[in-house]
């Protein structure tokens, strides 16, 4: 195609890029810093709202998060320097990481059970916060934050070799991690507890008080707008592995065993693909009820023809591949065909559409919410404040649905981001 030609359609209109490679690798030099910028930037402002935080031990969580993701950081860097030195391999590399990160969680531990039991700082606490357990969050922001420090400093030369494809997944990485953390301490940072009702006026606009304003409750939007991400990851976690645990096995064995098998799951799986998505996850919530992992049940079933078509689709292509034909020729079982020749080269196929899918499990659970099939009202979710929102938005209360579904829509950013890098990361024949 010459510079002349032009590609173009009903939705698109593309010409040839007339950049150098120099250019177009600055302008991803350039985002990644302003992904990563925002990335820090989240970061202090959660910093801050620990410090001004209803707990009173906001900036102490926040705090002891930082600490362990330092120390693994030192870890990390002492172990990498060893292994360069040859004073350690890389499997004793890794289990030194190990054990010090192991060390670190049982200390976490310790320090919030210790905590949370000092009956007058039990009492100082908010209804709502005192059945939320410290320990977990403590953990589990903590291993949030080491990731995220690892990914920049573990996870940057590996990714940088594969140009702007790796920036993209760590781009992706970064918010998806971000966010996660956020959600892991917010209990703890927020300035009001998510679901107290009468916590400011009714509708009212963003103020000094109430930086994103309050819902038609008198909610604090910014407090349910920091913890109401919860749900949402519960449900995409459990959904996306239910796809997985079943789509992947199932590929593997009805392709491989191939005739009738693979003809009978073939069609059941394409019959499910058939429906409109999110429609069939609402019929489906509608028959089960409520409940997180009624949700995630009726997104994974949605999905699941998704891994089933991807895996079928490379089987069938490598079983017919000269080193599969040897190993059946040496009389190898079927079993360690499978598991030892195909599986792995099916696996990053696999965990791409896997990333892929947080980002539609996502939308669907908000969907889900908009609709009525969620959790209770009093549960802070952006889907119920998209809800509720989309009736204030009328009356000119626009703060209601933004803010949720700007979350929304960053947090389904961050998952195909990680996704799409991912994907050409681990298929370098894209590049051709």
């Amino acid at each position: 195609m010459t510079q002349k030609n032009i590609m173009g359609g009903i939705f698109i209109h593309l010409r040839p890029s007339k950049e150098t490679f120099q250019e177009r690798s600055m302008k991803w030099w350039i985002t990644f810093v302003v992904i990563v910028a925002g990335t820090a930037v989240v970061l202090a402002g959660l910093v801050f709202l620990a410090a001004i935080s209803r707990s009173g031990i906001g900036l102490q969580v926040v705090s002891c998060t930082f600490i362990f993701g330092v120390i693994i950081l030192i870890t990390g860097a002492a172990r990498r320097g060893m292994i360069h030195e040859q004073r350690l391999t890389i499997r004793q590399g890794n289990i030194l990481l190990v054990l010090v990160s192991a060390i670190l969680v049982a200390i976490m531990a310790e320090v919030g059970y210790i905590t949370i039991a000092d009956p007058v700082l039990r009492a100082s606490l908010p209804e709502a916060m005192r059945g939320s357990s410290l320990s977990t969050s403590l953990v589990l922001g903590g291993v949030l934050f080491s990731l995220i420090i690892l990914l920049l400093y573990e996870g940057y030369p590996i990714l940088s070799h594969r140009g702007s494809p790796g920036f993209v997944a760590m781009s992706g990485l970064l918010i998806v991690f971000a966010i996660v953390y956020m959600t892991a301490v917010s209990w703890w940072i927020v300035p009001y507890d998510p679901t107290r009702l009468d916590v400011g006026p009714y509708g009212g606009a963003p103020s000094l008080q109430f930086p994103l304003g309050t819902t038609a409750l008198g909610q604090d939007l910014l407090s349910r707008v920091i913890s109401g991400g919860g749900i949402m990851l519960q449900v995409a976690i459990i959904s996306v592995a239910v796809c997985f645990s079943i789509g992947v096995p199932m590929g593997l064995a009805a392709s491989y065993r191939g005739g009738l098998p693979d003809r009978a799951v073939s069609l059941v799986m394409d019959s499910i693909f058939a429906f409109p998505g999110l429609v069939l996850a609402i019929a489906i919530a509608a028959i089960l009820g409520p409940g997180v992992t009624n949700m995630a049940m009726a997104i994974a079933v949605v999905y699941i023809p998704s891994y089933f078509r991807v895996v079928r689709s490379q089987v069938l292509t490598i079983k017919e591949l000269p080193y599969i034909e040897a190993a059946i020729v040496m009389g190898a079982r079927n079993r360690d065909i499978i598991f030892r020749y195909i599986l792995p080269n099916i696996l990053p196929s696999a965990v791409v559409v896997m990333s892929i899918n947080f980002a539609d499990a996502v939308l669907t659970a908000a969907g889900l919410t908009f609709v009525g099939l969620g959790l209770p009202v009093d549960v802070p979710d952006w889907g119920w404040d998209l809800t509720f929102g989309s009736h204030e938005y009328v009356t000119g209360k626009w703060w209601s649905i933004t803010f949720p579904g700007l979350m929304i829509v960053v947090l389904a950013l961050g998952f195909t981001l990680a996704g799409e890098g991912l994907n050409e990361v681990l298929t370098p024949k894209l590049k051709e």
